[in-house]
């Protein structure tokens, strides 16, 4: 007998003996118990999404903010256009970036006002809220800093006139 009529054979045995052995009614509490199992499963997952998307969504836009400050802070370019949404490579509002094909209401007015997506607004709001804070502290930080690198020169100087008057004599040490 060949291999394969062997297999035949067995499997028909099995599912003959199998046939007999499981009946509707079982077969019908066994699908019904499935179902009950495969519910519950769903329902737990879909509940731990739920209950978690707010914490992995504040974290994601705490940790987005926290970096765009950061690049701010460090002064790149690249990361802060990255993390304000203003690189090409994605959405940014504007022409430039990611678009959907065919669209050109990128801008629309909605109710007699224009609309503008998330990214737009928010570089609008940081720009006018903070224009003159912005400028005005970055104008005292720079006066703090000349302030103190004159006086660094002047003592430099100072010490350095002593120093020659030391040399030369005139003064005692």
């Amino acid at each position: 007998m060949a291999t394969i009529e062997l297999m035949h054979e067995m499997r028909k045995e099995l599912q003959d003996s199998l046939e007999g052995a499981v009946t509707e009614a079982a077969a019908a509490a066994a699908v019904k118990k499935a179902r009950e199992i495969a519910d519950d499963m769903v329902s737990s997952i879909k509940y731990q999404l739920q209950d978690d998307l707010v914490d992995h969504l504040s974290y994601h836009v705490s940790e987005m903010a926290g970096r765009a400050v950061n690049a701010l802070l460090e002064g790149n370019e690249d990361e802060m256009k990255r993390w304000l949404g203003c690189d090409r490579r994605g959405y940014t509002g504007r022409g430039d970036g990611y678009q959907t094909a065919g669209r050109n209401d990128r801008h629309p007015i909605i109710h007699g006002k224009l609309f503008e997506a998330g990214c737009i607004s928010l570089r609008k709001k940081i720009v006018e809220a903070h224009r003159d804070l912005i400028a005005s502290e970055r104008i005292l930080d720079l006066e703090d800093q000349v302030e103190n690198l004159v006086k660094q020169v002047n003592k430099a100087n100072a010490e350095k006139e002593a120093m020659w008057q030391r040399v030369r004599g005139l003064s005692p040490v």
